[in-house]
């Protein structure tokens, strides 16, 4: 009952931003699973339009905050990776160009891998506690079309 209060507290824009991060997920999860992450994100960017010149970090957390709920909360558990994929998606919609930074953390003989998002280099998505334990890898700028 007390999500169902939640989601009553949201906007209309939240709540619009929520279902299609929930529908989002696990698409990208399939894509990803199947086509692989450059296929996807050669896919994915046509659907983007040119980069906006105004400042819009109210709409990209907002944005980030819906994509993490419809992760955690939502039908489908989605994994950092799938997650930032769905943000830069959504937010390439509108416009805004965002980071895709993946790393990893050796521990031992084990190695994690996270992927998070930059927004005019402030981390908007997959912040961790550890996060500063990560050595990144790759930085994802996706082309948009102009």
């Amino acid at each position: 009952m007390i999500e169902l209060q939640k989601l009553g507290r949201l906007s209309l824009h939240e709540f619009f931003l929520l279902v299609v991060s929930a529908m989002a997920l696990p698409v990208v999860a399939m894509l990803l699973k199947y086509r692989g992450f450059r296929r996807t994100e050669q896919l994915l960017s046509r659907f983007s339009r040119g980069p906006i010149s105004v400042d819009a970090t109210e709409k990209v957390h907002r944005a980030a905050r819906m994509v993490s709920i419809a992760a955690h909360k939502g039908p489908f558990n989605a994994q950092c990776l799938e997650q930032a994929i769905t943000l830069w998606w959504m937010l390439g919609l509108v416009g805004i160009e965002t980071t895709i930074r993946m790393g990893i953390y050796k521990r031992g003989d084990a190695v994690e891998a996270h992927a998070w998002v930059l927004y005019q280099e402030e981390i908007v998505l997959g912040e961790l506690e550890r996060l500063s334990n990560y050595t990144p890898l790759l930085d994802v700028n996706i082309e948009r079309p102009k």
